[in-house]
């Protein structure tokens, strides 16, 4: 079960990139809603990094912050909020009820995976389930990373 850990370091690198993207966009919510996904990236490596060094004591409390963002991410892409500088494809408006279950679906994920590493349980599969959920919603609704 290596797709958590790859996950992980996957996210951790975009998130720098990713960082040094954000002053470049526009004030309000495409601003927003980047600086909310950096922090879900921040909180996924640390999971990834985590499961990748066998202690799992730092995840529950990534995953209750990733849950907490998560009922964020809807607010933060009202119809129109678009900017050649965002990743955001327009499939987002196009098929709103699909991207607003991943964000549901993040946020459920994350609240399971954060109860599992403090109850005890199947942490890599739960982490494995909030990171799927990542990558579903990048690949339908996420453009590629420009190549320089």
């Amino acid at each position: 079960m290596r797709t958590p850990i790859l996950i992980g370091a996957l996210l951790g690198i975009v998130t720098a990139v990713y960082a040094q993207h954000a002053e470049d966009l526009p004030a309000g919510p495409i601003r927003d809603r980047h600086q909310l996904m950096e922090g879900i990236g921040k909180h996924a490596k640390v999971i990834g990094d985590a499961l990748k060094a066998g202690n799992f004591s730092p995840v529950g409390e990534a995953a209750g912050k990733i849950e907490t963002s998560a009922v964020k991410v809807p607010l933060l892409f009202p119809k129109g909020s678009t900017d050649p500088k965002s990743r955001a494809k327009p499939e987002i408006w196009d098929n709103w009820k699909k991207f607003e279950e991943l964000a549901k679906q993040l946020h459920a994920n994350a609240g399971e995976l954060a109860r599992t590493a403090k109850g005890g349980g199947d942490v890599k599969a739960r982490a494995n389930d909030l990171f799927a959920t990542c990558k579903s919603c990048h690949d339908d609704f996420r453009k590629p990373e420009e190549k320089k």
